[in-house]
């Protein structure tokens, strides 16, 4: 029997989680998502849109309107790629940089805050499962 309730629940803290830290960010002028993009980028500086989207597992169409924001707000560069010009590598700009500490702060204290209720060990359980459930 399919579980129901458990995948409810697992969109519920997604939900939950999306719409708190948009909140924090919307100050720096990077709300709907816009900020999961940036601190990807700063975290991976030089990977493509075509990497991006598969690292957070979001459509291109999607991703592709959301890097157009994040470059006219000045947060992002994108330099073709060398072999490919079609390729666009992204690259945070040095106000991206400024505001990563700040939302990667906001980030951890958020996962910190959710997570103190658990011990080691059921952390390390939790993440054993997510990545069974991910990766079937």
């Amino acid at each position: 029997m399919i579980d129901l309730e458990i995948f409810r629940q697992m969109g519920s803290i997604s939900r939950r989680a999306t719409k708190e830290m948009n909140q924090a960010a919307s100050q720096y002028q990077l709300e709907n998502n816009l900020f999961l993009y940036l601190i990807r980028i700063v975290e991976h500086e030089g990977l493509t849109q075509s990497d991006l989207a598969d690292l957070i597992q979001v459509d291109k169409t999607t991703l592709s309107r959301a890097l157009t924001k994040l470059d006219r707000r000045g947060y992002i560069d994108k330099v073709a790629d060398a072999k490919n010009k079609n390729y666009k590598q992204l690259y945070p700009t040095q106000k991206a940089r400024d505001n990563y500490q700040v939302l990667a702060a906001l980030e951890q204290k958020y996962i910190k805050d959710r997570l103190s209720a658990l011990s080691a060990s059921e952390l390390k359980q939790l993440k054993q499962l997510l990545a069974k459930i991910l990766h079937t």
